[in-house]
């Protein structure tokens, strides 16, 4: 199965997970996909992104048939091989999964789906291999170890600095996300990460910080002080908001 398969298949179950994911899941769904909207045309975001839609539909049951059998495949690895999907796919999907009715008191939990035959055989290394060079990537950027929650240097919450798992140095917080003079974090980043649910997907976070953003004209952490802070609020907001 690829993006574009994944994308249909969505749309077909799309009352389904409305009955399969509480609300809180369901918005945090919805926020995956925009970012596979935004990620356009590039390969590697596209592949970080199809991998956090993927991500989000692990709430899915076991016995959600086709649905299931591509979000948990062999032990809840990845059965979805990225591709580049158009934005008119991208959009079709957002459209009608934001119009998807929730649903009133659940019913008895759907019955399996007939199994069509041979369980899907879709190889995850070439999704797995795209995103741990992405996550490289993140990695080589300037960071500092991550501070405590609540410290001055940390924030409040959670959501409020980008802190990155790093198997060979341990929590990391890229730099960009500080001011070079008091060390705290800028209240803009601060503003934006609550913004992009920078605590539940912090790859994601640090991505749209650290790529390019064609709405912008650039990477949204090489702009900071050069555009007008609500710019790069809103460029956010259109992505984890868009249709809402």
């Amino acid at each position: 199965m690829n993006t574009d398969e994944l994308l249909a298949l969505l749309v077909r179950h799309r009352e389904d997970l409305r009955r399969w994911l509480d609300d809180d899941q369901y918005r945090t769904f919805l926020t995956m996909l925009e970012r596979l909207r935004e990620a356009g045309t590039d390969p590697e975001r596209v592949a970080m992104a199809t991998m956090a839609v993927v991500r989000s539909l692990w709430p899915v049951p076991d016995d959600a048939g086709e649905l299931a059998r591509a979000v948990h495949l062999h032990g809840r690895s990845v059965a979805v091989t990225a591709v580049v999907p158009s934005q008119d796919a991208v959009l079709a999907a957002l459209e009608a999964l934001y119009a998807a009715p929730s649903s009133t008191p659940p019913g008895p939990r759907r019955e399996p789906e007939p199994e069509p035959g041979p369980e899907p055989t879709a190889e995850p290394a070439t999704v797995a291999a795209v995103v741990a060079a992405a996550k490289r990537r993140l990695l080589a950027e300037p960071s500092r170890a991550a501070a405590p929650v609540g410290s001055p240097s940390a924030g409040s919450e959670p959501a409020d600095v980008i802190v990155l798992a790093d198997p060979e140095s341990g929590p990391r917080s890229p730099d960009f996300q500080f001011d070079p003079g008091t060390g705290r974090p800028r209240d803009i980043v601060v503003r934006v990460n609550r913004i992009l649910l920078a605590d539940r997907d912090p790859w994601g976070a640090a991505d749209w910080w650290l790529g390019g953003n064609s709405w912008l004209g650039g990477r949204p952490a090489a702009l900071i002080g050069q555009i007008p802070d609500e710019r790069l609020a809103d460029a956010a907001l259109a992505l984890m908001e868009e249709g809402r």
